[in-house]
């Protein structure tokens, strides 16, 4: 429906209204970054004022909000499902913003585009002469694992996969094929981003920048919490990738460095007192 009001406004206005929804999704990212701060994998029970200490309240309107929480019980299934609620708002807006950026820059192959531009006649070393459309490179963006570590980064995976999923996400850092559904981590979600991430930093995944790394994520990824399959979003995994704060109590892996040579080293699962 919010598209559809926006399709009646000319191209000034739905750019007026593309900085506010951009403005919308950086809040989102502040709750996510919030949340991800007072969240513990292992935690069944949080403190009483867990809504107010993520500030929920300052970033979006959250009717009926009372400061007495005296007799509130705040337990993880609250804390998940509040995760999933949010989550499905901001895939809601991703969508939008990606229809309205369609709608003022709509992409085209480089062979249409480079078709147009001798069409139109431009002069090639005038940039305003060139069409609106941008070529668009599907290659563009996408992350490039270092061949000469993906062999143990594959093997330290196997536990995380099911065997079908696992020579799919092969092909998929191998070659970017991408996988015909999602593939599945088995696991919490953090602990895939926080993954990517640490191989990001060691510059073991190169040609891209961490929000590429994050759009792949969620484009290619879900996880599995127990029984219940959960979908990444943007805004989630920015909050871990893009972030300095360490929020993963149980990473999968770790990179060592000796004499200037990174290694990747799977870590011992943490079982203990795990809600999952």
């Amino acid at each position: 429906m919010a598209l559809i009001d926006l399709l009646s406004l000319d191209d000034i206005r739905i750019k007026r209204e593309q900085v506010q929804l951009k403005k919308l999704k950086e809040r989102f990212k502040l709750f996510w970054m919030n949340f991800h701060s007072q969240y513990n994998e292992f935690n069944t029970e949080y403190p009483r004022n867990y809504i107010f200490s993520i500030q929920l309240y300052s970033l979006f309107i959250v009717k009926n909000l009372q400061p007495d929480y005296s007799d509130l019980f705040i337990g993880d299934e609250f804390v998940e499902s509040l995760s999933d609620s949010v989550k499905i708002r901001e895939q809601y807006l991703t969508e939008l913003i990606n229809e309205v950026e369609e709608i003022l820059y709509p992409r085209e192959t480089f062979e249409e585009w480079k078709v147009n531009l001798e069409q139109s006649g431009a002069d090639k070393n005038s940039r305003f002469d060139l069409p609106v459309k941008i070529p668009y490179n599907a290659e563009a963006g996408l992350p490039k694992f270092n061949v000469q570590f993906t062999g143990d980064l594959l093997k330290l995976m196997e536990n995380y996969f099911s065997k079908e999923h696992h020579v799919q996400l092969s092909a998929l850092i191998n070659t970017n094929t991408a996988p015909e559904n999602q593939l599945t981590f088995k696991g919490n979600g953090n602990q895939l981003a926080d993954a990517f991430k640490r191989l990001y930093e060691a510059n073991l995944i190169v040609g891209c920048l961490k929000s590429d790394l994050e759009k792949w994520i969620s484009k290619y990824f879900v996880y599995a919490t127990g029984e219940n399959i959960k979908e990444y979003t943007e805004g989630w995994l920015s909050a871990i990738i893009s972030s300095d704060t360490k929020v993963c109590k149980s990473p999968i892996l770790e990179i060592r460095m000796k004499e200037k040579v990174p290694s990747i080293i799977p870590t011992v699962r943490n079982k203990k007192n795990s809600k999952y």
